[in-house]
């Protein structure tokens, strides 16, 4: 997870910066909905990612560690309400986080965390926090010199996509007496693929170089082999380059991730392959005696099938010369 923050900078930048506004949140910014903010605090800053690779504390060992996780990022970084401890604020997320259904992966209070060094082991994360914006009030929340009155919890909660992770860190601005707080969630995600079309030149090229080439263009609605409107210019380059060289032959390969069991896989994958084979066949005139569709489920995978982003590089459609 991407928390918080840099090394200390020094007092002259921290009061080089205005005073925030405390009664008014960002413009434009909101609450992520799974995770509302302590009650009276301001809501300061706001980022995040649609798919993103982020790290998270974990335990391992009885010790905290860094743990890379992906998926949706959405970071919130809050001022609380004036008076307010740092241990009340803590306490009432870690509360909220349990009663949700979240487990607990790493959670310590100022003693604690200074013991273990945990200032120190995310002080960097900040660096990698797509916000909105960004200043010297957020840059300090914490460091390795210990910012008074850091807490931190992370937890975790899986689901049928995957584990969503929520990781909350804070320290107190004794100039303020208020307490500025760090949340993340990630959530899972799977990435939108057929962004990227392989043009006609490119596919003759594979096709003469490794004798196959691979299309992440052509897509289906998920578990069936219905091609997406959106596929057309891909199939259009496919046909293109299939009637620059009318002689040769080629298996239209369909591939799946691992997901679900193996026999349905190879029958979805047959079919998208054939699906892709009528298409070229109908809509574009190849003769269907050059197209041999077959679909091999996730017998050939290009990439790990553990994430989500290895997962989307093994769904996809190849041209293989026979």
């Amino acid at each position: 997870m991407r928390p918080i923050i840099l090394s200390l900078l020094a007092a002259a930048s921290l009061q080089a910066n205005a005073q925030p506004n405390f009664n008014k949140d960002i413009a434009g910014g909101s609450d992520h909905p799974l995770v509302h903010r302590y009650e009276g605090s301001m809501l300061y800053m706001v980022g995040g990612t649609n798919l993103g690779q982020v790290k998270v504390v974990d335990t391992e060992a009885g010790k905290p560690v860094l743990k890379k996780v992906e998926g949706k990022t959405a970071n919130r970084y809050y001022w609380g309400p004036k008076g307010r401890s740092p241990l009340e604020i803590h306490r009432n997320y870690q509360q909220a986080l349990t009663a949700a259904g979240f487990k607990v992966l790493y959670a310590c209070e100022t003693d604690q965390c200074e013991k273990a060094k945990v200032q120190n082991l995310v002080q960097e994360l900040p660096r990698e926090v797509n916000w909105k914006s960004f200043d010297a009030y957020v840059s300090s929340t914490f460091n390795s010199a210990n910012q008074p009155g850091f807490h931190l919890v992370s937890a975790a909660k899986p689901g049928p996509g995957g584990n969503t992770y929520v990781m909350v860190a804070l320290s107190e601005y004794t100039d303020f007496q208020r307490v500025r707080q760090f949340v993340q969630i990630v959530e899972p995600t799977v990435m939108e693929g057929g962004k990227v079309t392989v043009d006609t030149r490119a596919i003759q090229e594979g096709l003469q170089r490794d004798g196959k080439v691979a299309l992440y263009g052509v897509t289906f609605d998920t578990n069936k082999a219905v091609i997406r409107e959106q596929s057309s210019e891909q199939l259009e380059q496919m046909a293109k380059a299939l009637q620059a060289q009318p002689r040769m032959k080629v298996f239209i390969v369909g591939h799946t991730d691992d997901q679900g069991e193996f026999e349905a896989n190879m029958a979805l994958s047959q079919k998208r392959a054939q699906a892709v084979a009528d298409a070229l066949a109908g809509k574009y005139g190849i003769q269907a005696s050059r197209l041999m569709p077959r679909g091999v489920a996730n017998m050939a995978p290009v990439a790990s099938n553990a994430s989500d982003e290895g997962r989307a590089k093994n769904r996809r459609v190849e041209l293989v010369v026979r």
